[in-house]
């Protein structure tokens, strides 16, 4: 009955704006190792056939562990590897593994919570390289927490990522040249100057080696940002109308009293693809989402409305597949061009 009335919901929506813009779906069957049940997919990274996926298990006490998974997009089959990073002792190399592709394909992990840097051999095993994205050698151009997200490399020992102040302060988008041990901030990721703090701009950025720009999707406004690493704006795309209040900052549970707009963001060289909710956490399982195609100058090229279920995290395989987690399984996502 469920899957019938969000099947109405998204025809009824494509018929009102994109009716031609349409999607072919198709559950992956899992084999491999087996999953643990799953509370959150917490990240998503396609490298060819290659899906990296991290998660936290109900069980998992908020560790996050990272899986690699090959795509066979003909047979509709995906194959599971075993935890990656884990010892000999039984403990992981890193309690909060982030993966992300390097500019020439290779698979690398930082660790969320040290930021050390890591490679990846023989699949699932996670080697020390002993390089930091930042330590204490690192020149900063003010106190910068080691929880980082968003990584990407620009060139040899150069990177970009989101870095935020210690204790609920400001987020940027910034810079670390490994070289001469130097983080510099690109531009404040912020929607306004009355919100501040990182926690109302949480989101997601992606990074195009071909345009050198970067993307940031905010989770609690309608706005995409496209900059330069330079700081300079290309475009401000907005996908919806604003909805958050700023009062609720002052409740612990602030982000379930708002609704969630971008909730994850992918992208190949040429194209951004915005994953968008428009309802609260505990509605997501109700209502289908829109998936928005963005050029790296900011145009709309669709919005995609008729997914039968939903969505939580999506990872694009190229310039017109995406694969998803619905929750419960990985969906093959097939977009109309």
């Amino acid at each position: 009955m469920k899957i019938l009335q969000i099947m109405a919901l998204t025809l009824f929506m494509s018929g009102c704006v994109n009716a031609q813009s349409t999607t072919t779906t198709a559950k992956l069957k899992i084999s491999g190792e087996p999953l643990p049940v799953i509370r959150h997919v917490t990240d998503m990274k396609v490298s060819g056939d290659t899906l990296l996926f991290v998660f936290e298990s109900e069980d998992g006490h908020g560790q996050r562990l990272l899986r690699r998974a090959l795509i066979d997009k003909v047979y509709k089959t995906i194959n599971i590897s075993a935890n990656m990073g884990t010892r000999e002792d039984g403990y992981y190399a890193s309690y909060m593994p982030y993966p992300f592709i390097s500019d020439n394909g290779a698979i690398h992990v930082v660790g969320q919570d040290d930021c050390e840097i890591f490679t990846v051999e023989n699949d699932t095993a996670v080697v020390r390289t002993r390089q930091y994205l930042m330590d204490g050698n690192s020149t900063v151009p003010f106190p910068i927490s080691h929880y980082v997200q968003d990584v990407y490399t620009t060139g040899p020992d150069k990177y970009v990522f989101i870095g935020r102040e210690p204790n609920g302060g400001r987020q940027y988008a910034m810079t670390a040249n490994l070289t001469t041990s130097k983080i510099d901030t690109v531009r404040q990721i912020n929607i306004s100057r009355e919100l501040q703090s990182w926690m109302p701009n949480a989101g997601e950025m992606v990074y195009s080696d071909k345009h050198n720009r970067l993307a940031f999707a905010y989770k609690f406004h309608p706005v995409i940002e496209i900059f330069d690493t330079d700081g300079k704006t290309i475009k401000s795309v907005k996908i919806g109308e604003y909805t958050f209040y700023p009062n609720t900052l002052e409740e612990a549970d602030f982000e379930a009293m708002n609704s969630l707009h971008t909730v994850d963001l992918t992208y190949t060289s040429d194209y951004i693809y915005g994953l968008h909710w428009g309802c609260g956490y505990s509605d997501a399982d109700k209502y289908a989402p829109t998936i928005y195609k963005i050029d790296w100058n900011g145009k709309v090229i669709d919005r995609y409305f008729n997914i039968p279920y939903p969505l939580y995290r999506i990872a694009a395989l190229d310039d017109n597949q995406l694969i998803g987690w619905d929750g419960k399984g990985f969906v093959l996502i097939s977009l109309s061009q």
